[in-house]
């Protein structure tokens, strides 16, 4: 799951509003809710929201089996729906910033919820594998996505000074997910079947709208002579406006008040509110070679690690040790902590090179996974399983510091969306081809190949790019 907390400048902008009196402060005092109060609610809110999100996303795997099983179609067409719902994860996130920026970080997380909880409970009932791909693979992943974009953002809202720490804490709760959620949704289906575990995960998924609904909107204090705050400590009459990158965020926005900055996912809005400076960003992005190095070698990635997330049950399966998988997910998912979090905590010292490092990442993903051909064993299977959940952890952190290293914090948003874009497709794609040649070949040691060559050429390109940005920066 790709995670990204950097921020872009912004300002308040002097302009006339009706029933406002006063004079606005250039530089206003810290929100009492910034940094602290009510932003350790947020933050234990958004690692209950990272844990049931990231943790109903990784079940896909458990699923794809039941799927081919009731359905009894082959692995290259019933790995649809576990393609469709990884890549509609990313390719709705320009819906969904739209959704944000009309009606805010809290509506946003729960619309996501209500979308996650009726495609689960439709998804249900449906009669066919292809009703399945639509209620499943893209209502679902289109609802995930919504909440995912909120959990973002309300970090970046209620948190400054500790933004990076608060980050790092509620993306714990990816690990865990993955880990107890699919514990969870195992034990349903070996007890309800997976038609009720869907149901089961309906009203988990439904908890996301509570978790939600703790980001209240953080406003300017009232004029002299008002209480300071309002009925609520989070809500505010009180007219302004604040600018970010391309796009005037109004009264009704929810701003961080004690920076005057908002993340790069609200910001992606300015899609929508400004699309003649866009158009000029994006047409400098795509001038750029390293854009078209950076994007491919994440293409590349996503369609061999999505792959290999939604078909690893099967692959467990086929080596004799199906009833150790949800016990290596234990090791899969405190693997994915620890690349998170020591990826971030390297790169916060200088000397690191994140682009040179998601090159190490990505080529170490690949051997990782070739590695697997040698799992005989439930020692093996554990170890490999904690080193390919270390190494995907990495990757996906890098894969955000990257952009902002060769980019900019300018040109950020317009990148990593496209970005988006790319593993989306990516995504979409791989599954389906690793089912393909497992029907082929009846042996997964051609998906296992495909994964290295995926990730060794995805290396490849990243080491280019590093070498390009380092000559432009010498000679600049």
């Amino acid at each position: 799951m790709l995670q990204i907390a950097v921020e872009s400048d912004a300002s308040i902008t002097p302009e006339d509003e009706v029933g406002a009196h006063c004079e606005e402060k250039e530089q206003p005092q810290p929100h009492p809710d910034v940094d602290g109060g009510w932003a350790f609610v947020v933050l234990a809110a958004m690692f209950a929201a990272f844990f049931i999100n990231s943790g109903l996303l990784s079940t896909a795997g458990l699923y794809y089996v039941q799927l081919l099983d009731y359905f009894g179609k082959d692995r290259a067409y019933t790995s649809w729906t576990g393609s469709l719902m990884n890549s509609f994860f990313m390719l709705a996130g320009p819906l969904s910033a739209h959704c944000m920026h009309m009606c805010g970080t809290q509506t946003s997380m729960r619309i996501g919820s209500i979308i996650m909880t009726v495609g689960l409970y439709v998804s249900a009932y449906t009669p066919s594998l292809e009703l399945m791909f639509f209620t499943y693979g893209i209502v679902v992943a289109c609802g995930m996505n919504f909440v995912y974009t909120g959990q973002i953002s309300a970090l970046n809202l209620y948190f400054n000074k500790y933004q990076y720490i608060a980050t790092s804490l509620s993306m714990v709760g990816v690990g865990m997910g993955v880990v107890l959620v699919n514990m969870w949704t195992d034990y349903n289906i070996e007890k309800y079947g997976w038609r009720m575990s869907l149901i089961w995960n309906a009203g988990l998924s439904l908890q996301l709208y509570v978790f939600g609904s703790l980001i209240y909107p953080l406003r300017w204090p009232q004029e002299p002579g008002v209480d300071k705050y309002p009925s609520s400590p989070h809500v505010s009459n009180r007219q302004y406006s604040l600018s970010t990158g391309n796009i005037l965020f109004s009264a009704v926005r929810e701003v961080s008040v004690s920076t005057l900055k908002m993340a790069p996912e609200a910001s992606c809005a300015s899609i929508f509110a400004n699309v003649p400076d866009t158009l000029v960003e994006s047409w400098n992005a795509f001038k750029d070679i390293c854009f078209w190095l950076i994007s491919t070698a994440f293409f590349f990635a996503m369609l061999s690690t999505t792959s290999i997330f939604i078909i690893y049950k099967d692959f467990v399966v086929s080596k004799g040790l199906g009833e150790h998988y949800t016990i290596m997910l234990i090791g899969l998912g405190f693997g994915d902590v620890t690349g998170r979090l020591s990826m971030g905590i390297a790169h916060s010292n200088k000397f690191f090179n994140p682009v040179w490092s998601y090159c190490a990442a990505l080529f170490l993903t690949g051997v990782v996974l070739l590695c697997h051909v040698f799992i005989n064993s439930t020692p093996s299977l554990h170890i490999f399983g904690t080193l390919y959940g270390m190494t995907y952890g990495a990757q996906n952190v890098l894969v955000a510091i990257a952009p902002l290293k060769l980019f900019g914090k300018d040109r950020l948003v317009v990148v990593f969306g496209y970005l988006l874009v790319w593993g989306g497709i990516g995504a979409l794609i791989g599954a389906p081809i690793a089912g393909s040649i497992v029907d082929k070949t009846g042996d997964y040691g051609g998906v296992l190949g495909l994964a290295l060559a995926c990730h060794t050429v995805g290396a490849a390109l990243m080491m280019l790019c590093a070498l390009i940005d380092g000559k432009s920066r010498q000679g600049s």
